[in-house]
């Protein structure tokens, strides 16, 4: 198995695709990140939708959705007791199987030793063990037929004889035997090979290395390979939690375990170990609320969670502490290093003896870092009915609570699953979730492929949560006029476009967009047109001259764009969003703006950066679809 982040080619974003999703991270980096929207997605639904559990075909899947750009990941894990570990198979995988398998000791006379040796299957027996009988997809010729049990070739009890074994009758890189073909030793397979070893009991196909360690090392080197202020984003991880299944009964309910995890099996210490630098747990949460002055207003304002969002008070001692508020991303990336969050998700009833409190400092409690919404409902073509946080007019941030919402699988929605259904419903769904709010969940396999045979798909799930940009901008402007390109370098919010936002002449008079002071929903639009420049001098007293931040700031700005009736022809209205000093590096603040990213600003300060790289401004390839 590769341990190694490796997407197909085109699964990272390219322009303008990389600039959306960069510039949209920038806009939300002091929004406290309960109020950020990031596309969520079920591990199991994207990545083992057949039945089949195999770890390299899981790691080039999890690599694609992370390239994609999902950022939260609900995964299933069952304890197998007999192994004492933590595996996505949902059944038991025998001890002695999984030695054997992965034993240095085989030998190539051992016929069991086969580079394109797929499965050994097991199925229940009269005495309650496992009958074994490897398996191919190619054509096979039966060697042995054995049972794992203890009996004699007569039935009766007492000599232990070995499992079934088919082998391939023809192989390329085999010797013809009597027996068939001789293979290479399977301890000799190279990293990352597509023909891993695999057992199947009842339905399930698994590969006995199908682990936990299979997604941690993954995500640990994407973590390390984006560790930089223009790649870094904040991973969230889901569990839920499962026993699993007894290899003697694999469609039966699961056993209570009898051997439950020891504290270096359970998750929290796992996941210590690999990404103790990176976690951002409840107790550095517990510990940045209680004191302000130590935490959030340590650093640069530009790094410091607005406070538009949250509620603050005052001790004697004069020190400022929060009961609801949450760091922001720029704090909890630039300033503390830190990368992950991990949540309980649902628990089953065997597992409901496992050491919870041993992992309080850790995971978060079930509900804390998701709000699951049951409310929400859609018509067919993905225009929602209920459960929206778009209000018809609110000044207030509190009447409209949107704190880590996310959505779930729609009763009565068309979820496009076979191979020859219509995704456009499911992607308009995806954008007016997220503009109303709402993180949205992927719980289903699209067009029957995972992500690992068509990252596609879900690519276009993840770029329907772009809340910014309009397709195919920010666009580069070539002319022929040096001084007419130069000009094309600010953002416009069009009505025509749902409020997707458009690159547009700096130069040229249109309506300018204000948001009021500490109230991230109130939006204005100016009484007359000017240009980008002077906008900010157009906004009335306790407005603000502004860029919505997030998806739901973003509705608001184009639900009082609507109502202001003012005539945009066609061009919208400006936010403040440029590119004046750095081409494609979007900030906000004016004219005068500078960009982070310039080499020129990378002086030590305050932040713990690993890697300051000059903001990307060149990109010929476009990804086509």
């Amino acid at each position: 198995m590769s341990e190694n982040y490796s997407p197909d080619h085109g699964a990272e974003p390219r322009s303008p695709w990389d600039i959306a999703f960069l510039s949209q991270r920038d806009l939300g980096l002091r929004i406290p990140i309960n109020y950020v929207t990031s596309p969520s997605v079920s591990f199991s639904a994207a990545c083992f939708p057949h039945q089949r559990y195999e770890d390299d075909d899981s790691g080039d899947c999890l690599s694609n959705l992370l390239a994609v750009g999902f950022r939260r990941f609900e995964i299933d894990l069952y304890w197998d007791q007999g192994r004492s570990l933590w595996s996505f198979c949902p059944v038991e995988i025998p001890t002695s199987i999984s030695q054997l398998l992965t034993s240095a000791a085989v030998t190539k006379s051992s016929i069991l030793t086969s580079q394109s040796l797929a499965t050994v299957t097991a199925t229940p027996n009269s005495s309650g063990g496992s009958t074994l009988e490897a398996r191919q997809a190619t054509g096979t010729v039966p060697v042995t037929t054995t049972s794992l049990s203890s009996t004699s070739s007569n039935g009766s009890p007492g000599s232990t004889v070995s499992p079934t074994f088919l082998v391939p009758a023809l192989a390329s890189n085999g010797t013809e035997t009597p027996l068939g073909t001789e293979l290479p030793s399977i301890s000799s397979l190279p990293p990352n090979s597509p023909n891993r070893p695999a057992i199947a009991i009842g339905p399930y196909v698994c590969t006995t290395t199908i682990n936990l360690s299979t997604f941690t090392s993954q995500l640990l080197n994407y973590i390390q390979r984006t560790e930089n202020t223009l790649q870094a984003n904040l991973i969230y991880v889901y569990f839920n939690v499962h026993a699993a299944a007894s290899d003697a009964n694999p469609l039966s309910s699961a056993p209570t375990p009898t051997n439950l995890p020891s504290p270096p099996n359970l998750l929290g210490s796992l996941f210590a170990s690999n990404f103790s630098e990176f976690i951002y747990s409840p107790s550095n949460l517990r510990s940045d609320r209680i004191n302000l002055n130590a935490s959030w207003y340590t650093v640069a304002e530009r790094y410091r969670p607005t406070e538009d969002y949250y509620k603050t008070s005052l001790n004697e001692y004069n020190v400022v502490s929060t009961e609801d508020g949450w760091p922001s991303e720029s704090f909890v990336e630039f300033s503390k290093s830190k990368r992950l969050m991990l949540s309980w998700a649902n628990v089953d009833p065997q597992m409901k003896g496992y050491d919870f409190v041993a992992d309080e400092g850790a995971i978060f409690e079930q509900g804390y870092i998701r709000n699951i919404l049951t409310n929400v409902t859609a018509t067919l073509s993905g225009q929602l009915n209920s459960g929206c946080f778009l209000r018809d007019s609110t000044e207030g941030l509190f009447q409209v609570n949107s704190s880590w919402a996310q959505d779930t699988t729609l009763q009565g929605f068309n979820y496009p699953t076979s191979p020859s259904a219509d995704i456009i419903p499911l992607m308009n769904l995806t954008t007016n979730t997220t503009n109303c709010g709402i993180s949205p969940f992927l719980n289903v396999t699209l067009l029957n492929s995972t992500a690992r045979e068509n990252y596609r798909h879900y690519q276009n799930f993840s770029y329907s949560t772009i809340w910014s940009w309009a397709p195919n901008e920010p666009r580069n402007y070539t002319s022929s006029d040096a001084s007419s390109e130069s000009l094309f370098r600010c953002a416009t919010s069009n009505l025509n476009l749902g409020g997707h936002w458009v690159v547009a002449d700096c130069s040229q008079k249109y309506y300018a967009a204000c948001r009021a002071n500490k109230q991230p929903y109130n939006w204005t639009i100016t009484g007359y047109p000017i240009s980008y420049s002077y906008a900010r001098q157009a906004c009335p007293d306790s407005y603000s001259f502004a860029a919505p931040r997030t998806a739901l700031e973003n509705s608001y700005l184009t639900q009082a764009m609507r109502l202001s009736r003012r005539d945009y022809d066609g061009h919208g209205a400006w936010v403040d969003f440029n590119d004046l000093d750095t081409r494609s590096c979007w900030v906000t603040g004016g004219p005068n703006a500078t960009c982070p990213y310039d080499e020129s600003l990378s002086q030590a300060d305050d932040l713990k950066r690993r890697v300051i790289l000059v903001c990307l401004n060149t990109f010929l390839i476009f990804l086509i679809f």
